[in-house]
């Protein structure tokens, strides 16, 4: 790699680095298992990797049968019926609650680091 290209990606990070003033903990989040059971979400003991849930997004957020898959795991979800999907906790009770990121982020506990 040339010295140029260290230079330019020390400048690049100097630069964004320094524009970002906090970011997210994410061990201050609930775990999507605590999530879940937390809110009563799950009808439904979850197998493996995996819980079912109903999707909040279609029929009013009252689907009657479970169409939802979250991972237990990392919290990404998909609903196998409407399509809604996100990639975490976060995204997941965004999709619920319909609060902004940072708003969902701090109704869950979650804290930001200066």
């Amino acid at each position: 790699m040339s010295a140029a290209a260290v230079t330019g990606a020390s400048l690049y990070r100097a630069i964004f680095e320094g524009s970002r003033s906090k970011s997210l903990d994410r061990n201050s989040l609930p775990s999507p298992r605590q999530y879940l059971s937390g809110r009563g979400l799950v009808k439904y003991e979850p197998k493996g990797e995996w819980a079912l849930i109903c999707c909040p997004a279609h029929k009013g957020g009252e689907e009657r049968n479970p169409s939802m898959g979250v991972s237990l795991i990392d919290g990404h979800f998909r609903c196998h019926a409407c399509g809604a999907k996100g990639g975490d906790v976060i995204a997941l009770h965004r999709l619920i609650t319909g609060l902004g990121f940072r708003d969902a982020v701090r109704d869950l506990g979650g804290r930001f680091n200066d």
